[in-house]
């Protein structure tokens, strides 16, 4: 195709891009109101596969077992081919999710994290269909599952097993974060610690060990390792969630908590688990049955700054008028890819707060720079001479 005609076609593909803000922002209001739990996205899934559907023209539209609604788009031999992903899930376990509209910001659990995304996702694909940008190698687009908590990212390990060797590279789209670019995974692991003891009557069997007030030990414990804020490298601990009990009147025979360790330090990170395990059992002693259970572990890794894949995410931005970006380390769906040996990163659309809260919120301003910027990542990692995405060091 003539230099000039493909021009053409990649600024209508620019154009389409820049006229979307408008419907993002409404597509991000239905579908933070269609709630989607981690372990329950179908509904929201349902709703992204019937938008699929009416824009039409893939090679294949379908939605796994897991309930990942994936799209495929071929496009030239020798060309990069990349997998998108935007997550489904949502951290809030109830069906609560109105999204209210004030003075430039869209308000509502999950709005940026990740309505905005998915949201995103289908506005890409609607440019796509329409004015495709010349040039470009197979894209599977996916809105996963499993991306948030517990979730452990099950939905991107099995599209990226269901697509091994038919994908080179991989971008993720998270609402939040437009003034970042993601070149650290951050490594996390998380545990379930229990503790159980005989229990009884709060009167009748006082002074057996109380199961709680044993794991109260065990977290007071941790305490003591919590490690600095502002330290290098950085490594963070959290207990997320206490379960336990029976009644007021009864001596806890069960208890738990769940443990959150993460940095972008593999093995800091291992030390703190390490010693964070001796901590607990330390405090809980003899006095209760201990069970130390892994519930999740996401793998961390690095992708450099000069690998193609995010020279083009560098070049898309200044097409779309933003500056250059702080490269970040956090845990997203492409923490899954970088670890299965894939160039990948993960990219925002606007900038927010108050994210995993009910508060949670999003600027409409930028999304007119932000959508434009992830379409034209997503060619410009596609149009990559084949074998290239993983390249580093050419400067």
């Amino acid at each position: 195709m003539p230099a000039s005609s493909r021009a053409r076609v990649d600024s209508a593909y620019g154009r389409t891009l820049e006229s979307a803000a408008a419907a993002v922002i409404s597509e991000t209001i239905r579908i933070a109101e269609i709630p989607a739990p981690t372990f329950r996205e179908q509904a929201r899934a349902a709703y992204v596969r019937q938008r699929l559907e009416t824009i039409g023209g893939w090679a294949d539209l379908h939605t796994d077992s897991l309930a990942n609604v994936v799209a495929v788009r071929r496009g030239e031999p020798g060309r990069t081919r990349v997998l998108v992903c935007a997550h489904l899930d949502t951290v809030f376990p109830d069906a609560a999710t109105p999204v209210t509209r004030e003075r430039g910001k869209l308000i509502g659990r999950g709005v940026g994290d990740n309505s905005l995304g998915v949201a995103t996702l289908l506005a890409v694909a609607e440019a796509l269909q329409q004015a495709a940008p010349s040039g470009i190698g197979d894209l599977v687009l996916a809105a996963n599952v499993g991306e948030e908590g517990l979730g452990d990212l099950r939905g991107v390990r099995r599209l990226l097993k269901d697509h091994a060797g038919d994908v080179d590279a991989m971008i993720a789209i998270e609402g939040h974060a437009l003034n970042s670019v993601q070149t650290d995974a951050v490594a996390s692991l998380r545990y379930e610690v229990s503790v159980e003891t005989d229990g009884g009557h709060s009167w009748g069997a006082y002074g057996r060990p109380n199961a709680i007030a044993l794991l109260a030990r065990a977290i007071v414990a941790l305490e003591a390792l919590m490690p600095a804020v502002g330290a290098t490298p950085k490594v963070t601990m959290n207990v997320g969630v206490v379960r336990g009990g029976r009644s007021v009147n009864t001596i806890a025979p069960d208890a738990s908590f769940e443990l959150d360790m993460r940095s972008a330090d593999t093995e800091a990170l291992q030390r703190l688990y390490q010693a964070a395990r001796a901590a607990i059992r330390a405090a809980v002693g003899g006095d209760g049955k201990l069970s130390i259970r892994r519930i999740g572990n996401r793998p961390g890794g690095h992708v450099a700054s000069d690998t193609p894949i995010i020279e083009a995410v560098l070049g898309a931005r200044a097409a779309s008028g933003l500056g250059a970006p702080e490269f970040r380390a956090s845990s997203t769906d492409a923490n899954a890819a970088v670890a299965a040996g894939l160039p990948a990163t993960c990219i925002g659309v606007t900038t927010g707060g108050e994210a995993h809260t009910p508060r949670e919120w999003i600027r409409t301003a930028p999304i007119k720079q932000g959508v434009p910027y992830v379409g034209r990542a997503i060619a410009a990692a596609a149009s990559l001479p084949g074998g290239t995405a993983a390249q580093t060091g050419r400067r």
